[in-house]
């Protein structure tokens, strides 16, 4: 059995500088910061930034060249009200964010969904859901912030 625990998330920086700055602007807090790697503590994990060729060697994988477009995954950021959606990803244009969809109502699901790529390509989802959902009530057991009942 392989316990279902996400505790930590590492993005292979092809520029660790400006990765770590542009996540510094969004006003994260930066929990470690060593030459070479980048932690900041999240509600739920920890972001880590690590250089793309580091982190390859490690895994004991070849890394992928750039490549533009989706890369395969897309990390989310879940909000309470659906106007903190467009306060996000407003504060993320001021960061130099690329906004890649602006918010608007989900067609996926009753909330409120928009979508921003740091300077890298990597894709951030910010998302409002119902607090009764199915996925507000995952995100609470994940995150140990359900409400208790």
């Amino acid at each position: 059995m392989v316990l279902a625990r996400l505790n930590v998330v590492t993005l292979g920086a092809r520029d660790l500088e400006s990765l770590r700055g542009f996540y510094l602007r969004l006003g994260w807090a930066l929990a470690i910061d060593l030459d070479g790697f980048a932690a900041f503590e999240t509600s739920g994990a920890v972001l880590t930034l690590f250089p793309l060729e580091s982190l390859a060697a490690d895994a004991n994988v070849p890394a992928a060249p750039s490549a533009a477009g989706m890369g395969g995954f897309s990390l989310a950021i879940n909000v309470d009200e659906p106007e903190q959606v467009d306060e996000t990803i407003e504060a993320v244009r001021h960061a130099g964010g690329r906004i890649t969809k602006e918010p608007a109502d989900a067609q996926e699901f009753d909330g409120r969904t928009a979508y921003f790529a740091d300077p890298e390509g990597n894709l951030w989802e910010v998302a409002c859901v119902r607090p009764d959902s199915r996925m507000a009530v995952a995100i609470g057991r994940a995150t140990g912030t359900a409400e208790p009942g």
